[in-house]
């Protein structure tokens, strides 16, 4: 199950590098890069997601874990209340 994200990301980087848009889309440059930021952050967290997954139990990866949880449980906390 935890290749499960990395295949949807390289189903999804597939279909849309053989997607042609239509014509009456007009996406301005600015528009475009924001979306191909927002698809490599998805595809980055899918890789961190993954690493940590398959290494737990590795000293420097439980480490990393803990500090990502550490700096995020603030919000964690309050999107899960």
């Amino acid at each position: 199950m935890p290749n499960v994200p990395m295949n949807i990301s390289k189903v999804l980087a597939e279909q849309s590098a053989n997607t042609q848009l239509t014509e009456n889309a007009k996406l301005d440059p600015d528009a475009i890069s924001k979306l191909n930021y927002e698809v490599m952050y998805k595809m980055l967290e899918g890789e961190v997601e993954k690493l940590i997954i398959e290494n737990t139990g590795n000293p420097l990866i439980d480490d990393f874990k803990k500090r990502i949880v550490n700096k995020f449980s603030y919000l964690i906390q309050k999107l899960s209340s």
